[in-house]
């Protein structure tokens, strides 16, 4: 679970404890302006962070009117560094704000994109901690595992051949390309898996892919979906909605959804 904050004591604790530092990334500042912020970590940045005090990074954090999004506890009860810095005009509840259109009064609303895409999100967290349970090898682990990789391979296929593209403005570019970006190292994690995981002990290898899948939802339902709600109006959300449905249907009656991810490891989905 995720926390948004903008308490100057409560970023920085969470921060130090975690051995990471205020930084921005270099050559992205002017004129006094430091540029991006981030928040680096030992090992990570590959040089194209620069560190800098507090004071100078809560005085352009709150200047540029930026909130904190942070995880405490990752899968298994370990210390998370999932963090994210973002404009605070863009946090909110993922329901808010939402342009109104074609529903009628008293009318019951379908299903939308958005709230598709949540649901699938606590489905495949559920059947993380299914699998989790089960002795690695056994035929109840190797159905979770298959069971698992058709919901992950569906979910992105759906997301990327509908959702994003339906959604994508000016306001979503940046976010839709870390997205597919996000897609591809799930995708790269799960194909090694599929030759590895059914027969094998591969926990080391579904941490990283569950961790990785949980920093995806994190991102999405933080950010994109929150800016989605305000740009698309109810009924072009049911509309999607509709695509995503009809072609999950197909995926499914083809069989096997996850027999495509091995094919699509080379780059990121286009949008």
């Amino acid at each position: 679970m995720a926390t948004t904050t903008t308490d100057h004591e409560a970023i920085r604790k969470w921060v130090e404890e975690r051995g990471g530092h205020p930084a921005r990334v270099d050559a992205t500042g002017r004129s006094g302006n430091p540029g991006v912020l981030r928040i680096e970590f030992s090992g990570e940045g590959k040089g194209k962070l620069k560190r800098i005090e507090w004071d100078e990074f809560f005085q352009w954090f709150d200047r540029d009117q930026l909130a904190f999004i942070y995880q405490d506890r990752a899968r298994g009860g370990r210390p998370s560094r999932f963090n994210k810095l973002v404009s605070r005009a863009r946090v909110g509840d993922g329901h808010g704000g939402q342009k109104q259109g074609g529903a009628k009064r008293g009318a019951a609303p379908a299903q939308d994109a958005i709230e598709i895409l949540t649901s699938q999100h606590r489905m495949v967290e559920e059947m993380f901690e299914q699998l989790e349970a089960e002795r690695p090898g056994s035929a109840e682990y190797r159905r979770l595992f298959a069971d698992l990789a058709d919901a992950l391979a569906v979910h992105s296929t759906i997301e990327e051949q509908v959702f994003y593209p339906g959604v994508k403005r000016e306001e979503t570019e940046g976010l839709l390309e870390n997205s597919v970006e996000e897609h591809l190292e799930v995708k790269r994690v799960l194909a090694t898996l599929m030759e590895t995981a059914p027969d094998g002990d591969a926990r080391g290898e579904l941490e990283e892919l569950a961790g990785l899948t949980e920093e995806h939802v994190l991102e999405e339902e933080h950010e994109l979906f929150p800016q989605v709600r305000k740009l698309l109006a109810a009924d072009e959300l049911r509309d999607l909605a509709r695509r995503m449905t009809e072609l999950e249907a197909e995926l499914r009656r083809e069989g096997e959804p996850r027999a495509e991810v091995p094919n699509e490891t080379d780059e990121p989905a286009p949008i």
